[in-house]
């Protein structure tokens, strides 16, 4: 078994030693960060036969980097795929993989809650410029993909789970359906990360995360990558990132290496917190509703259980009351600051619902009032008495 090799069967030591060849940066036992732009050859046939796939030659930095390839192997490795690819930011990740799967008037199935400018990207640029079509699904069940599904169809868009209401799509049986019409199932596994859920296994073609969540951890970071089992779409993939231009920088890559060596000692501190908090908001009076998949009165529970090994940070609650009440509320959080990204150290709160009306809110789950959380790293007890007094104020 190789020294490579035999890390594949435990992930935090693909997190913290898988792709690395000290042997080539000096036995350090932190990669460097290679900021060069371009790299020279000794002959011209060398720079001709240039292979992008091979991890030891490396031509210019819009196409690769040794940095970034480490951070690559890494996410392919915890995702059982054949390769990933490291992008500047979600967006550019996800848009990358839009254009690849889709052409000039295909058809798009995507669900409701999937991540907001990904859906204004569909149905704006791609509808525009494309005259590609999309339908939007709750996607709670296969009947609904079913009933828009097509043989023109040619991606299914998934998020599972949401990272608002917090559902779930049944990834396999979703695959299973796309792969009979011919169409490929791209799905944003940012919330549970490799480590809680492997989509890949279950069927998907793509597997999109955006690294300024857990991935970096810190809060410090922009970027994205994806992950694919199949190594055609993989070469296309790799194309068309090189005509885009979206590859992420070395620093930043450094920076999610880093991150990934911590990801799953955060994760289980991150779970074992939220799971608290939401059953603290469960028994809470003045709470109507908690959408948390680890809690057993999610709807979807048993279906968690059969494709996720676990859940993160992040969950949302309705308060029994109006939107100004949530407000306050959330205005009155010590330790929880107002913001809207989640997945670093700190505890974060936001309204995403407080601007829209109605009819919006009652298609994507949850009323105005919904205020979504992520519990960071500052303590259970800590947390759970912030909420508690800022909920005493309504």
């Amino acid at each position: 078994m190789s020294d490579q090799s035999r890390y594949l069967k435990d992930s935090r030591l693909i997190a913290e030693h898988y792709g690395e060849e000290y042997e080539h940066y000096y036995n350090a036992i932190v990669p460097p960060i290679f900021m060069n732009s371009l790299n020279v050859f000794e002959t011209l046939d060398d720079y001709y036969d240039f292979d992008r796939r091979d991890k030891h030659k490396y031509c210019y930095g819009r196409v690769q980097n040794p940095t970034v390839r480490i951070l690559e192997d890494k996410i392919a490795a915890l995702e059982h795929g054949v390769g990933a690819l490291a992008f500047a930011s979600g967006m550019a990740a996800a848009t990358t993989a839009v254009l690849t799967a889709c052409r000039a008037g295909s058809h798009v199935v995507c669900i409701h809650n999937a991540y907001g400018p990904l859906k204004d990207f569909l149905t704006g640029y791609c509808r525009e410029h494309m005259n590609i079509t999309t339908d939007f699904v709750k996607g709670n069940t296969v009947g609904e993909f079913e009933a828009y599904v097509t043989d023109r169809t040619d991606l299914i868009v998934l998020e599972s789970p949401s990272s608002l209401i917090f559902s779930l799509q049944d990834i396999r049986a979703v695959s299973e359906l796309a792969r009979a019409h011919g169409a490929l199932v791209y799905i944003d596994n940012t919330y549970c990360t490799p480590i809680y859920q492997n989509p890949l296994d279950l069927g998907a073609d793509i597997v999109m995360h955006t690294t300024s969540k857990y991935i970096g951890g810190h809060s410090d970071v922009i970027g994205g990558v994806l992950a694919v089992k199949d190594e055609e779409l993989l070469k296309r993939l790799i194309t068309n990132r090189e005509l885009l231009g979206g590859i992420v920088g070395p620093m930043e890559a450094w920076l999610m290496i880093r991150g990934l060596r911590t990801m799953e000692v955060r994760l289980v501190q991150h779970e074992a917190t939220a799971m608290k908090v939401a059953e603290f908001l469960e028994q809470h009076p003045k709470v109507r509703k908690v959408y948390y998949p680890g809690l057993p009165s999610h709807p979807q529970y048993e279906l968690m259980k059969k494709q996720q090994r676990g859940n993160s940070g992040l969950l949302s609650f309705e308060i029994d009351g109006i939107a100004e009440q949530a407000a306050k509320m959330a205005e009155s959080l010590k330790i929880f600051k107002i913001g809207v990204s989640w997945g670093g150290f700190e505890s974060l709160v936001f309204l995403p619902h407080m601007r829209l009306d109605e009819e919006t809110c009652t298609r994507l789950g949850g009323g105005k009032n919904i205020v979504r959380i992520h519990c960071g790293l500052e303590g259970t007890d800590a947390l759970i008495s912030d909420l508690e007094s800022a909920l005493a104020e309504i």
